[in-house]
């Protein structure tokens, strides 16, 4: 069962779609909770200390051999350009594929005019693109996905792979997200997900089954906040939303006044991380130098 590649491609896909708020087909994108989110992730990513995070994960590809200079890369859920200025400031020239109107106008605000003609943008949903109608079979040295909502199925996966030449990167959780705040506040709303233990366990077993080459890392990460009374309760639609909890009137409205009356001294003290693993495919192999020794 372990080495069964149907097994694994099926409970992953009923993972997938286990969720009724799934990603993939809610109107998330549409609300203002999205909006609220998109503009604060852009004003985060492109701090120091988010600059920083992405030049780790970059440092960490480039450890594995990998030389941007010249690459053409698809940047797969590119944001607002976290990752796609980095690559093109390193030499790279990027397609950037993300389906948000608001998240491809704040990039294309943010791209320094010296990058400009190396930085294309495709605003469609990469999991119904037709890599075939597109030209994109094989077009890109590298497709490369970062924690991309679209990479949660085989499927996607191997869409992402036939992009490819040489390298093929994918970040996804690889646990379940720890938030202490919404555990209370599921308790509050006794609301209990499905319990998701992420897809990077699914995307290892795959690979490893259809024998491709690759470097992976899994590491924990955990943040610690304080924010206002008032700030949190400004943040709640965002927050259940995101974490595929109930947004409606009455459940807003609970976790409001729970947030209110647990803490009455105005500050709320709480903690966010998980397991996340990262995975570098290498699709083009090395040339190996082979000795031979005559026979004594």
């Amino acid at each position: 069962m372990l080495f069964d590649l149907s097994v694994w491609e099926e409970a992953w896909r009923d993972q997938s779609t286990a969720s009724k708020y799934n990603m993939k087909s809610t109107a998330f994108d549409l609300t203002e909770a999205f909006e609220q989110w998109a503009r604060g992730y852009h004003q985060q990513s492109f701090t120091e200390a988010g600059k920083q995070r992405s030049e780790r994960i970059i440092g960490w590809i480039e450890n594995q051999g990998v030389d941007f200079n010249g690459l053409s890369i698809l940047d797969i859920g590119a944001a607002s350009g976290i990752f796609t200025i980095p690559f093109a400031t390193k030499g790279a020239t990027v397609t950037a594929v993300e389906p948000s109107e608001l998240l491809n106008s704040l990039m294309k605000e943010t791209i320094p005019p010296s990058l400009q003609s190396s930085i294309n943008t495709v605003s469609e949903r990469f999991e119904e693109i037709s890599i075939q109608d597109k030209g994109w079979e094989r077009k890109f040295d590298f497709a490369f996905a970062s924690m991309c909502p679209a990479m949660s199925d085989w499927e996607t996966i191997e869409q992402a792979i036939s992009t490819a030449r040489k390298y093929v990167y994918i970040s996804t959780m690889a646990g379940p997200k720890e938030d202490t705040l919404l555990d209370e506040l599921k308790e509050v709303l006794g609301v209990y997900p499905s319990y998701n233990a992420g897809d990077m366990g699914y995307i290892q077993q795959l690979l490893y089954l259809k024998d491709y080459s690759y470097t992976t890392l899994i590491t924990k990460e955990t943040s610690y906040f304080e924010m206002s009374v008032e700030e949190v309760v400004d943040k709640l639609q965002e927050w259940l939303s995101t974490h595929e909890l109930p947004t409606d009137e009455g459940s807003l409205a609970l976790a409001e006044q729970y947030i209110r009356d647990t803490y009455k001294e105005g500050v709320v003290a709480f903690s966010r991380g998980g397991k996340f693993g990262k995975i570098l495919i290498q699709l083009e192999q090395p040339n190996m130098k082979v000795v031979r020794t005559k026979e004594q």
